[in-house]
């Protein structure tokens, strides 16, 4: 019963690119699940990379004056 208008090839190339959407769809949704959430450590940790020089030496000084009192 095959149509005589689509080319098997077509047909088989269709197959293909659901096949590849949903291998894509999986891998998505398993690295979502695999990748841990952010702890606020991780957070500080990137800001920290991220933050210019005298921004983090103007921090370390109220840091030190801080831990004075």
């Amino acid at each position: 019963m095959k149509n005589e208008d689509t080319p098997t090839s077509a047909i088989a190339e269709a197959r293909i690119g659901r096949a590849v959407d949903a291998i894509r769809s999986m891998s998505r949704d398993l690295a979502e699940e695999v990748t841990p959430t952010p702890t606020w450590r991780d957070r500080l940790s990137a800001a920290t990379r991220e933050a210019p020089v005298p921004s983090l030496a103007i921090a370390f000084l109220i840091g030190l004056i801080v831990a004075r009192r």
